[in-house]
């Protein structure tokens, strides 16, 4: 599979990705091979596929109890090992994605050592001790993860130690991960982010907080949708923040960095017009997804609008792309995508005082699943 291209001693790549992140050849070819490795299981994933929807037993997921269907996860799991019993080309597919999960951050790592002084100006923040954090606050200074939550110290996607587990982590997954894997498997990511920033009921926001800002890749889409806004980025990842904003400086914007958990920003309640998050959930256990939603009536203003976009449920896919969320989530470093996926997200917003709850889908197959709702009015309901 072709990685970025060159087109007049230029290297084009994707909307939202620096054009000036140049790789050694060794480096690019690596990331490359992975990219091919994982594209040439298509075949084996195509006969797992058709096996699957052509057995009778998995036949009734997702339809009417009384007509003999079901959503429950843990059967359909069984009925699928069952289909696929006697076949090997789950066993290839299973081996050769969790080799390709191994070898990627390790790899990507090893191709931005070998170019370290072209990348690192790259990657750097321009003015670090703007972000604020919380964490080292809690830990009284320290550089530590003593204050952060037990359930985000974990490798989240294979990451090799985690969102913090390389100085330029957010660069690395961002430029190299993101650039040479997650684009050429699933196509334009970015525009997915635009169309959560376009679903907020508003047309225009005064104060705009994001959870799980990540890197910025939709806080950027927020910035672009409504330029009149001041945006508060959220996230535990101090290697994310820090090319948050360096991918903010580069654009000639400047964002209010936070380094905190989703469910404890510590920010003033009713500072917000809007809270919103972009498949921040599933890297959450269920008590914290409560908690997410309590901070979000709390921070938004009376009127304030939530949009939190996230993983589809199972109930909205079909018996195989249910099968493969929850089976890849296991052996995909996602240890809490399957308790979101079988989530009331609409009930914990209700439960949480938020009213005019409703639910939608942007994308084929139900993904980006978006919860949209608002904080009531001072004396309305």
């Amino acid at each position: 599979m072709p990685g970025p291209q060159r087109s007049g001693g230029r290297t084009q790549v994707p909307d939202g990705m620096n054009p000036d992140v140049i790789l050694h050849q060794r480096g690019r070819a690596e990331l490359e091979f992975l990219a091919a490795a994982r594209a040439a299981l298509a075949p084996l994933r195509a006969r797992v596929r058709a096996r699957i929807e052509a057995s009778d037993r998995c036949a009734g997921w997702g339809a009417d109890e009384a007509a003999g269907g079901h959503t429950d996860i843990v059967r359909l799991r069984a009925d699928v090992a069952d289909a696929l019993a006697g076949t090997v080309e789950q066993n290839v597919v299973g081996a050769a994605l969790r080799w390709n999960r191994r070898m990627l951050t390790p790899r990507a790592e090893d191709a931005f050592a070998a170019r370290r002084d072209a990348l690192e100006p790259l990657a750097s923040a321009p003015d670090p001790q703007a972000i604020t954090d919380r964490i080292a606050e809690r830990d009284g200074g320290g550089q530590g993860n003593a204050a952060v939550p037990r359930y985000w110290t974990y490798e989240f996607h294979g990451t090799r130690g985690g969102w913090d587990g390389h100085e330029h982590m957010g660069f690395v997954h961002h430029e190299l991960v993101y650039r040479y894997l997650l684009v050429p498997a699933y196509g334009d990511i970015f525009a997915q982010r635009a169309k959560v920033a376009d679903a907020a009921p508003g047309d225009r926001y005064a104060a705009i907080c994001d959870l799980g800002c990540g890197t910025g890749q939709y806080t950027l889409k927020l910035a672009e949708r409504y330029p009149g806004a001041r945006i508060t980025g959220v996230d535990l990842s101090a290697a994310s923040l820090r090319y948050a904003q360096r991918r903010a400086a580069d654009r000639g914007l400047r964002w209010d960095l936070l380094r905190a958990p989703a469910e404890d920003t510590a920010l003033p309640a009713g500072s917000q017009d809007l809270v919103t998050s972009f498949i921040l959930l599933h890297e959450m256990p269920p008590h914290a997804v409560e908690k997410v939603f309590a901070e979000a009536f709390r921070l938004l203003r009376p009127g304030g609008d939530l949009v939190f976009s996230d993983v589809a449920p199972y109930r909205e896919r079909g018996a195989h792309q249910a099968w493969l969320d929850d089976w890849d989530a296991e052996h995909g470093h996602e240890p809490w995508w399957r308790t979101t996926a079988e989530l009331d997200l609409a009930a914990v917003a209700e439960a949480a005082g938020f009213t005019g709850v409703r639910q939608e889908a942007l994308g084929p197959a139900a993904y980006p699943w978006v919860t949209i709702a608002r904080r009531p009015e001072e004396g309305g309901s």
